[in-house]
């Protein structure tokens, strides 16, 4: 009983070990879509940004529709958008010298 006992023991820890590999191979493979899917975007959004630029220049757009539109590709690209306004908390807002 001890042999297949190990037998049974080794088979278990290489199909834990096959599942395993399978699902990193799995992630990798996901990860490696994920980011020929983010670079795509990314050009796309960067061109559309470039066209904003353009509208605005020639005034073909409102300063609002510039701005609504700017905050729009700052969001699609998962960043913050530095022109933004920024709103400060009582305890941020900077002590004003008496006068």
């Amino acid at each position: 009983m001890g042999r297949s006992g190990e037998s049974a023991g080794k088979r278990r820890v290489t199909a834990l070990r096959n599942e395993r590999k399978a699902a990193k191979t799995e992630r990798r493979h996901q990860r490696q879509q994920t980011d020929a899917t983010t670079d795509v975007d990314d050009t796309e959004i960067m061109t559309r940004f470039l066209q904003l630029n353009q509208l605005r220049s020639e005034g073909d757009i409102t300063e609002a529709e510039y701005q609504r539109e700017r905050a729009d590709i700052y969001r699609a690209l998962g960043l913050e958008d530095p022109l933004a306004p920024v709103e400060l908390s009582d305890s941020q807002v900077p002590d004003q010298p008496p006068g």
